[in-house]
């Protein structure tokens, strides 16, 4: 694999994992659409992320997720559920675009990169809004729930741009 692969891979798994701090299902749906459309080749251990099933399900939970994040009181106890999701799909997409012959490697970087980054990203998230919903009694969340969309959009459209130029 040559450097500029290897950047290329870092700068894509960091903005994955990133987006998965505030979006859980957005950076693994990104992949694997990337997949279907011939811009990525995922690992082949995770090859089943590019399935029908796979983008269907991970695209309604994303519907879910983003229309649930909109409520404050449901947005709350979404973020004490993905205290464990989100670091987890971090890792995951980090796994997915690492890949290798070394399974141990791929794992013990794909959870201390993007397992890392997903968490760091969700708690400052977190901590944000308890704030914002403590100083605006929750009117604000439904505009700070667009802003982390449009966040998370961006750097998983930033990623996809990325594979397809990389092709």
């Amino acid at each position: 694999m040559s450097v500029s692969t290897v950047v290329l891979m870092v700068v894509l798994g960091t903005l994955l994992s990133a987006s998965a701090g505030l979006r859980a299902f957005l950076a693994p749906f990104g992949l694997a659409c990337a997949q279907g459309m011939g811009w990525v080749h995922l690992s082949p251990e995770m090859a089943w992320l590019g399935s029908p099933l796979a983008i269907g399900s991970l695209g309604l939970a994303i519907v879910i997720e983003v229309l649930s994040d909109k409520v404050p009181v449901v947005h709350h106890a979404l973020d004490v559920v993905h205290v464990g999701v989100k670091p987890m799909t971090g890792a995951l997409a980090g796994a997915a675009l690492v890949g290798g012959d070394a399974p141990l490697m791929t794992w013990v970087l794909a959870i201390v990169g993007g397992g890392a980054m997903a968490g760091a990203t969700h708690f400052t998230k977190a901590g944000l809004r308890v704030g914002s919903t403590a100083l605006t009694v929750g009117t604000a969340s439904p505009a700070h729930s667009l802003a982390e969309d449009a966040l998370a959009l961006a750097a998983v459209g930033a990623g996809m741009a990325g594979m397809a130029l990389a092709r």
